[in-house]
């Protein structure tokens, strides 16, 4: 038996449509819509063990009586001998009842009331017609309202060489495995940053680097919780670096509560990875590693508290590793997991710090020390210390001032062409004048 479901389809298109259930990516949420536009003829009947029986009633004379209780007669004939058909409905059908049936509907229960709607569900996009919108226009039909608001499309990992994974072929990969080999927050990390595009080819590299981030992240969690000595977290920021970091916190946790809200998790891993590796080991916990020997209490207890900072904003990457090294800051009231969330302050100083990493990105091309004093000479020597850098080849400043020299002419001459400047796309633009401003910056820098 084949039909249409016109009413039931544009009840869920018109939730689709408002945005009162949105699926991610948006590509998803396109062909969801589509999917319903553009749905064949569904063909409800089955002939299996278990189901919903079809509320369809056959008298001798064959007339069909359909009525949701057992008929008293044949709406046709008015003939008492009716037999109920033996067919059942398609299994989606039960499937689409999943989100309120699994808390006791059709009865009145606790759950029922508590639970229902949820917020999210996910799943692949194989079953997008099949199920997420049956569910969408049952729970509008027999509930009178949507079951969730975000249904989150997850990527297909492909094997590594491209395909389906497959046990039969040998190409599927285990988990466990790799939770054996780099850890469980490592996989972690690793498969989210693979949620890249739909269908992605799994990276055990992506994995390893996983594993590289948390080793980073103990050992700097040790570093600072050895040096501050139990020191209580406050943010006293005194120096230069340490108002960047806060600052850098804040303006990372914007871009982390924004991945997260749109379920963007390859770009939501990347902004932490640089945020801890790049930001607070390589330049934070560098720069402030001295003041933290020396006993500087502002500087410990601020430390101890951008440490803390960090854990939270890491958590729903790496819930293991961030746990235990919360438990072993000083006055841990609970877990971190139910830890709040902490609230961003101001990222105004988050750029403090870009002339001196400009800077050491020239001495490392060029081995020209440049001239900067206070806190920006004092950061850069412990961050970059040129002291104990390999001697750079001669020549070498010399070829980095031709290098730069070449950039800013060809930036110059880009934005010099009118074309170019009305035709590309504004971030293009912006971007080149951007770099056109480091080039110069940097030539500065060595000394032209």
């Amino acid at each position: 038996m084949a039909v249409r479901l016109p009413l039931l389809e544009q009840v869920a298109l018109a939730a689709l449509r408002d945005g009162r259930v949105r699926y991610h990516p948006a590509s998803q949420h396109r062909y969801a819509i589509d999917s319903l536009e553009n749905a064949p003829d569904w063909n409800i009947s089955r002939q299996i063990w278990w189901g919903h029986q079809l509320p369809l009633w056959e008298c001798p004379d064959g007339h069909v009586t359909v009525q949701e209780t057992t008929p008293g007669a044949c709406a046709e004939c008015g003939s008492a001998e009716l037999t109920r058909s033996t067919d059942v409905l398609d299994t989606w059908f039960s499937s689409a009842l999943w989100p309120f049936a699994t808390l006791g509907w059709p009865d009145d229960t606790e759950d029922l009331r508590t639970f229902y709607p949820g917020d999210m569900n996910t799943t692949a996009r194989d079953i997008i017609r099949l199920w997420e919108n049956r569910m969408i226009f049952c729970g509008l039909e027999l509930m009178g309202d949507i079951p969730f608001s975000d249904v989150v499309i997850h990527s297909t990992v492909h094997a590594p060489t491209g395909g389906r994974m497959s046990k039969s072929l040998g190409t599927g990969m285990n988990p466990l495995a790799q939770i054996d080999a780099h850890g469980a927050d490592a996989t972690r990390y690793g498969l989210l940053k693979m949620a890249s595009s739909q269908d992605v080819r799994f990276s055990e590299g992506a994995i390893d680097e996983g594993r590289k981030l948390a080793n980073k992240l103990w050992n700097v969690a040790r570093l600072i919780l050895q040096a501050s000595e139990g020191a209580a977290p406050a943010e006293r920021p005194q120096a230069l670096e340490e108002h960047w970091m806060l600052a850098r916190l804040s303006q990372s946790q914007r871009a982390v509560e924004g991945f997260l809200a749109e379920f963007d998790f390859a770009h939501l891993v990347d902004e932490l990875y640089h945020l801890t590796f790049d930001d607070f080991c390589d330049w934070y916990a560098e720069a402030v590693k001295q003041r933290l020997y020396d006993g500087d209490a502002d500087a410990r207890a601020t430390a101890t508290a951008a440490l803390e900072h960090l854990l939270k904003l890491l958590h729903p990457v790496m819930p293991h590793v961030t746990e235990e090294i919360w438990s072993h800051l000083p006055g841990r009231a609970s877990r971190l997991i139910v830890a709040p969330w902490p609230e961003a302050g101001a990222a105004g100083a988050a750029g403090a710090l870009d002339r001196v990493q400009e800077y050491a990105q020239v001495f490392r091309r060029s081995g020209v020390v440049p001239a900067l004093d206070g806190e920006e000479k004092r950061i850069f020597d412990a961050v970059v210390r040129p002291e104990r850098a390999p001697k750079q080849a001669a020549g070498s400043a010399d070829a980095e001032r031709e290098r730069l020299r070449g950039e800013i002419a060809r930036a110059e001459r880009q934005l010099a062409n009118e074309r170019f400047v009305a035709n590309a796309p504004a971030e293009v633009v912006d971007a080149e004048r951007e770099k056109l401003e480091r080039y110069r910056r940097e030539l500065d820098a060595i000394g032209d």
